[in-house]
């Protein structure tokens, strides 16, 4: 068996594959490979390079949700390979639904020792996702974010906090339409406009955010949330509720949150969208979603 380790060092906000690469090297795994990405897309390439050889596989994606994304995406349809997440990056989601303690997923030893999970996967017209597909306000904050960061001394943190108030002022109307299993969601009686919606598999995205507390790695359904344009008023308790996991179920939150489970997913926005896909922005037209149940193995480490 082959352990593949995709090292992507501008991951998370300083560089941690040192302290990754020195864990490879203590374990003299003599079937260890290393490589490093440097561009958008590397990770796919490099993954899909080592799967089309045809022996066993195993890939650790080092880096953020994007890089485990772009792994993920090499090794589509090659039934030799499992896929682990060593998470070194910024918002480092989709760990925090898999079993386990997510700390266990950044030791290199419990990973290479680890067992195999079968989980589901999302698709999005030719994309897919582990873990959560979004659009709306949230995708305009991390496109907004991407722009701050080049105006001098901007931190990452900062451009972001930044984004979260510039789009509060300028983007939380939006006018798409949602279908789940054929027919449509319609808004909250009040409310004229969405704010954003999220298809998942895993609870998390954000950096931390409980979006969506119902969902389910393996259960062949898609975790399906939306929040209509609310007042600047009500984004006091809504935050905090929305982070916690605690909004669909809140006495307020009820009246006008609309979740439900459901196997396709329409997003008609009668043109293009921005569209976040494990947190990666893409532009789509019209995209459709649909949950591929037990679709891939994910390497869930070992406790000792």
């Amino acid at each position: 068996m082959t352990h593949l380790f995709i090292l992507n060092k501008y991951a998370g906000t300083t560089d941690a594959t040192p302290k990754i690469r020195a864990q490879i090297e203590v374990l003299h795994l003599p079937d260890a490979v290393i490589e490093y990405t440097q561009k958008k897309g590397d990770a796919e390439f490099i993954a899909r390079r080592y799967a089309e050889q045809g022996d066993e596989l195993r890939v650790y994606a080092c880096g953020g949700d994007g890089t485990a994304n772009e792994a993920l995406h090499g090794l589509i349809g090659c039934e030799n390979a499992a896929l682990g997440v060593i998470p070194i990056g910024t918002g480092n989601d989709y760990v925090r639904s898999l079993p386990g303690d997510s700390e266990d997923y950044r030791s290199v030893e419990k990973m290479v020792r680890g067992t195999t999970k079968r989980v589901d996967l999302l698709k999005c017209n030719d994309r897919y996702a582990l873990n959560v597909i979004s659009v709306g306000y949230d995708c305009e904050v991390a496109d907004r974010a991407q722009k701050n960061k080049r105006l001098p001394m901007m931190s990452a943190t900062l451009a972001y906090r930044l984004a979260i108030v510039q789009c509060l002022l300028t983007k939380r109307k939006h006018t798409f339409t949602s279908y789940a299993d054929g027919r449509r969601i319609p808004l909250a009686e009040g409310f004229k406009s969405q704010m954003l919606a999220v298809a998942a598999k895993g609870k998390y995205y954000g950096g931390g955010i409980k979006a969506t507390p119902y969902a389910q790695l393996d259960d062949g359904l898609i975790d399906f949330m939306a929040i209509p344009t609310v007042p600047i008023s009500y984004f006091a308790w809504m935050f905090g509720a929305f982070s916690r996991g605690e909004h669909i179920d809140h006495p307020k939150g009820k009246t006008f949150i609309q979740h439900q489970k459901c196997k396709t997913l329409r997003i008609d926005n009668h043109g293009q969208i921005k569209i976040g896909i494990d947190g990666e922005m893409f532009v789509m037209t019209d995209p459709e979603i649909t949950v591929i149940p037990k679709a891939f193995d994910i390497i869930i480490p070992t406790k000792n």
